[in-house]
């Protein structure tokens, strides 16, 4: 393996180094906190920008499903593509795709060209960039970073995951009250961006086996095969659907709710922001959590947890106080998300990294690209609290399935493994 980032040697021996002095995981890191901070300013701005076109919560619901249904669509084919082509110049590619698109949107916003069909389009495209974006980036991180890192590398990925999650929205509903072009504007910098931190990174990330080609949609099989096979990853892929339904659905449900109350846009993003904060916490406390809090238990408490405070945040709907009891339904999913993603990425073999993670990824968002129109349909015909109240049994429902399948379990006993580098 060649020295990538700075954890190997001439010789392809590992030489590790503190996850902080890695050059080739900094890059990456700081290219997608700026990108990922972007893609949650557009995120809160999509819908308010089918409100402030339609005066529609359905619509802006389902515009919202579409984009999760295109994404859904294309991450069965990303992971192959990632296990084809060299991840970096995937990587680049995709970024370059975004960082025009939205350009050209704002530019459309700016001359009153941006009907809802446009925004449609627009936000189909780029989220299927980012399915193929995703899996390359999941992929690259063993180059990037020794086996005995994952968790930590994960830990901050996270970390920098609900940073962009808390500073996105909250910039993004001011950028919106100064104008409907410019927080689409701020995404597509936020890409270019990524670009350039991305090229930066040295090293080859082809995979290194080089085994005869099958067509794409066998190749796709064969990930879902391995996927299957390994119990944790499939618990993860018959549970976390519903978690991640949730979730989804109560973070569309209180943008839409707290925007039919009259609430401005500016607040709308502080209290995303408030929420986020609660990931971002988890994150920080996500390394003193490992080895102390076994997974099953710690995946039995936000599921638990998560269902009793959305019942919480269905009493405080109509105000922005609703933040505080989601956003300690949070504080645990970093570290439950860095142990599994671990786990995910020593179950692969090298050379279907990207197959594996995308298949697990597809699988634990399927579910999710109907909470949109399912949250905008609670709330247009019935009212908001019934939706967060609905997704609170999904979360109810998840609780029950990882305590009944052993997957979480085994995985505990592998975290454990001697042979760990």
């Amino acid at each position: 393996m060649s020295d990538v980032g700075g954890t190997g040697t001439a010789v392809g021996a590992p030489r590790v180094v503190p996850l902080r002095d890695n050059a080739g995981f900094r890059l990456l890191w700081i290219g997608q906190l700026l990108s990922d901070t972007g893609s949650e300013t557009g995120r809160l701005a999509y819908p308010l920008l089918i409100l402030a076109l339609t005066h529609s919560a359905v619509l802006a619901g389902a515009v919202g499903t579409a984009r999760a249904i295109a994404v859904f669509c294309v991450q069965l084919p990303g992971g192959p593509l990632a296990d084809r082509f060299d991840r970096r110049l995937t990587m680049i590619a995709c970024d370059t795709m975004r960082a025009l698109l939205l350009a050209l949107l704002a530019v459309l916003i700016v001359v009153q060209l941006a009907s809802w069909p446009v925004v449609l389009v627009v936000s189909l495209i780029e989220g299927a960039a980012g399915a193929i974006f995703n899996p390359a980036a999941s992929a690259a991180l063993p180059a990037i970073v020794p086996d005995g890192q994952l968790e930590r590398a994960w830990a901050a990925t996270e970390a920098r995951m609900y940073g962009a999650s808390l500073a996105g929205p909250a910039l993004g509903g001011a950028l919106f009250a100064l104008g409907r072009a410019i927080p689409f504007l701020a995404d597509a910098v936020s890409y270019a961006a990524s670009f350039g931190t991305v090229s930066r990174i040295k090293g080859s990330f082809r995979p290194e086996r080089t085994a005869t080609r099958k067509a794409l949609w066998r190749e796709v099989a064969d990930g879902l095969r391995v996927v299957w096979q390994v119990p944790v990853l499939r618990t993860v892929v018959i549970a976390a659907p519903l978690v991640n339904f949730a979730f989804t659905g109560v973070f569309f449900t209180i943008t839409l709710a707290l925007r039919q109350h009259g609430t401005s846009t500016a607040v709308i993003g502080l209290v995303q922001a408030a929420i986020a904060a609660g990931g971002l916490l988890g994150a920080v406390l996500a390394p003193r959590l490992q080895g102390r809090l076994r997974l099953s238990t710690m995946v039995a408490t936000i599921d638990t947890a998560g269902a009793l405070l959305f019942g919480v945040a269905a009493l405080l709907i109509a105000s922005p106080l609703v933040a505080v009891p989601v956003a300690l339904s949070m504080l645990l999913a970093p570290a439950v998300n860095a142990s599994l993603v671990a786990v995910m990425l020593r179950s692969a073999p090298e050379e279907m990294r990207g197959r594996v993670s995308n298949t697990v990824l597809m699988a634990a968002t399927a579910l999710s690209t109907l909470a949109p129109l399912a949250a905008g349909l609670f709330v247009q015909h019935v009212s908001a609290a019934w939706a967060i109240g609905a997704f609170a049994v999904a979360m109810t429902a998840a609780a029950v399935i990882g305590q009944l399948l052993p997957g979480l379990r085994e995985a505990e006993a592998l975290a454990a493994a001697p042979d760990r580098k």
